[in-house]
């Protein structure tokens, strides 16, 4: 499958490197873009990333899902790219999978996608989603096309849950044993 990883300043590195490298690991196409009009990215932790591309160098729509890294990034400056509603929303409107981490349910809530939608989000986000069932104790939550993480304590859960959604239970089992190393 091929996924599209948002990418802006300040997102969270584990929830953006650990999903990709489980799905990496498990087959998928994962592309990281840049939201900030240079591949070079600044993650919470370390000095520097590289984005494959800038957004404006891809079609967005020709992905099969989305997924959106938390951390600050995701509440500081996603909120203020139009661009990011709009992407989200192709994506849902299309039924085509959403995946986000730790604050960044909050931007798929807060247009309304999750509710009457079980969803998980890092606690204190839960109040900017319009509607649905917070589920604070789970980690990862998948309800239909969205699949949501609470924290980067669950980034190889949510690659897994992710891998899953397009290739079943008995393929997320064997990438998962194969990560532990069985």
């Amino acid at each position: 499958m091929k996924l599209l990883m948002l990418m802006v300043d300040g997102f969270e590195d584990v929830e953006a490197f650990a999903t990709l490298d489980v799905l990496t690991r498990g087959g998928d196409d994962v592309t990281p873009v840049s939201l900030m009009g240079r591949k070079e990215v600044f993650p919470k932790v370390f000095p520097k990333a590289v984005a494959k591309y800038q957004i404006e160098e891809v079609d967005y729509k020709k992905f099969d899902g989305l997924i959106i890294p938390g951390g600050p990034g995701s509440f500081k400056i996603m909120p203020s790219i139009d661009l990011v509603d709009e992407i989200i929303k192709y994506y849902a409107n299309k039924h085509k999978l959403v995946a986000a981490i730790c604050a960044a349910p909050h931007l798929v809530g807060k247009l309304g996608y999750l509710f009457d939608k079980n969803y998980t989000v890092h606690p204190g986000f839960e109040t900017k989603v319009v509607g649905g069932h917070y589920l604070r104790e789970c980690g990862v939550v998948r309800d239909g096309d969205f699949i949501t993480a609470k924290s980067m304590y669950y980034s190889i859960e949510f690659g897994l849950t992710i891998h899953e959604y397009f290739h079943g239970t008995n393929s997320r089992d064997k990438l998962e044993k194969s990560l532990q190393g069985e």
